[in-house]
């Protein structure tokens, strides 16, 4: 596959948007040489490659290091999006810093660890060990203990997303309570088994596609978006080929129109073979 070049216009989805964790990265957190040589072989052939992850920029090396070419990032659910290389600001969509702040007192209240970002500074309500390990996972970055955002509001530019880490069973039943309770105010997400997490309800990763397409003259029908979470649902149902894969909840596979291999059998490489580099 090395050798393919097929002009943009040739191919019937022109962008394909993957989630990192549990779809585009195995269980050891890795991406396949399959899978990035299918990704690659997809940008030669014309087709945008889109990382729509959770995470925050700084955390997406990952997929960065392997492309070539500047492309998008939907990062923190939606709530903002970078070019890869060039690190271009497309768009941010902070949260409601009312808002925010009545997410992390509840929070609080009820003794969860949380998680703030604001912009590139990360937050947190304590030194725990859950915050700690986020810490790690975010490749060291500097993080700031507060414990009222009144503390940081007029430092930065606004609240990116409220993240709240816990045991899974208890943000399984903690998930439904938090969307009822911002119901219409805010978007309340699930992108891993532990995580909650609280972005804007003008963010989120379907409405960030839809930007993405807009800026690049590409249409929703033209897109195909991969994910396993709770938060990839916007974009799954927003493109025109919605993919879920294999080992995603039964809520997520509802959703999509085509179910692909888990994350541990280069799901994502299947879909770019069978719908962009085949045709």
């Amino acid at each position: 596959m090395n050798d393919i070049r097929k002009d943009k216009q040739s191919l019937k989805y022109k962008l394909i948007a993957s989630d990192i964790d549990g779809t585009l990265v195995n269980d050891k957190l890795e991406i396949t040489e399959r899978t990035k040589e299918a990704i690659k072989n997809a940008i030669d052939a014309g087709a945008i490659f889109v990382t729509a992850t959770g995470r925050a920029f700084q955390n997406t090396k990952i997929v960065g290091d392997l492309l070539d070419k500047d492309m998008p990032f939907i990062v923190f659910n939606g709530a903002a999006a970078f070019m890869g290389k060039s690190e271009k600001l497309l768009f941010e969509r902070f949260l409601d810093y009312d808002l925010a702040k009545e997410a992390f007192i509840y929070g609080q209240k009820i003794e969860i660890p949380q998680i703030v970002w604001a912009g590139p500074r990360l937050l947190a309500s304590g030194e725990y060990k859950e915050t700690l390990r986020y810490q790690t996972l975010s490749r060291g970055l500097e993080m700031t203990v507060i414990n009222d955002l009144a503390e940081i509001i007029d430092e930065v530019k606004g609240i990116s997303k409220v993240l709240w880490i816990d045991d899974p069973v208890r943000i399984k039943k903690l998930a439904p309570k938090m969307r009822e309770h911002f119901k219409g105010r805010l978007k309340c997400v699930s992108s891993m088994a532990h995580y909650l997490e609280f972005v804007s309800n003008d963010a989120g990763k379907g409405t960030a596609l839809a930007d993405i397409g807009k800026l690049f003259g590409i249409d929703k029908s033209e897109m195909i978006a991969i994910g396993d979470g709770n938060n990839d649902i916007g974009m799954i149902t927003y493109a025109g080929l919605g993919v879920a894969v294999e080992n995603a909840p039964d809520d997520v596979r509802a959703a999509a129109d085509y179910i692909t291999l888990s994350n541990n059998e280069n799901g994502v490489a299947h879909v770019i073979e069978k719908f962009i580099l085949s045709t």
